[in-house]
C-alpha cells in the first residue's frame, strides 16, 4: 500500500489556514502577505534547488499551466529547501513587522513539516539545520538593523 505525498499547495493551503485560525486585521495580513511571498519565491527561485529530474518536471508543467507551477508539482522536502531562499535577501519582506511575521511563518512551517511526518528529520537533518540558521541569521541582522541609529 503507498501513500501518496501532497503537493507544496495543498501543505500550504492547510498550514496556512491553521495559521490564520482566530487571527484578524492587520495580523491576518500580515500572515498572508507571508504566504504571498512564499509562493512568489518559490516561482521564481525554486528551480535552483531542484535536482535535474525535477526540474525537467517543474519545465513541463510550466508549458501547460505556469501559474503556481512549483507549488503544485513538488513535494515538501522541496518545500523545506525553498524555506532557505525565502529568508534571505532578496526574499526578505522591506517592513520591520512584516519580516519578522514573514521569519516565525517559515520558522513554523518548517517545524509543521516535522511535526506531520511530511519530511524525514534524519535525512534532511542538514537542510534542516542550514534554514534554522539562516532564520536565526536574518532575525539577528533584523535586530541588528532595529538597534542602529539613523
Amino acid at each position: 500500500m503507498s501513500t501518496q505525498r501532497p503537493h507544496i499547495d495543498e501543505i500550504l493551503t492547510a498550514f496556512l489556514s491553521a495559521q490564520l485560525k482566530n487571527k484578524t486585521g492587520l495580523r491576518r495580513r500580515r500572515i498572508v502577505t507571508a504566504e504571498v511571498q512564499l509562493r512568489r519565491c518559490m516561482e521564481t527561485d525554486g528551480h535552483r534547488i531542484l535536482t535535474d529530474g525535477d526540474r525537467s518536471v517543474l519545465e513541463l508543467e510550466q508549458e501547460i499551466s505556469p501559474e503556481s507551477a512549483f507549488a503544485r508539482t513538488m513535494f515538501a522536502d522541496d518545500l523545506l529547501f525553498a524555506l532557505g531562499i525565502y529568508v534571505s535577501e532578496p526574499w526578505l519582506l522591506p517592513d520591520r513587522i512584516d519580516r519578522d511575521v514573514q521569519l516565525r511563518f517559515a520558522e513554523a512551517l518548517s517545524a509543521q513539516l516535522i511535526s506531520w511526518r511530511l519530511i524525514d528529520q534524519w535525512d534532511l537533518s542538514c537542510a534542516i539545520l542550514e534554514v534554522r540558521g539562516s532564520i536565526r541569521r536574518a532575525k539577528l541582522e533584523q535586530r541588528a538593523r532595529t538597534r542602529t541609529p539613523r
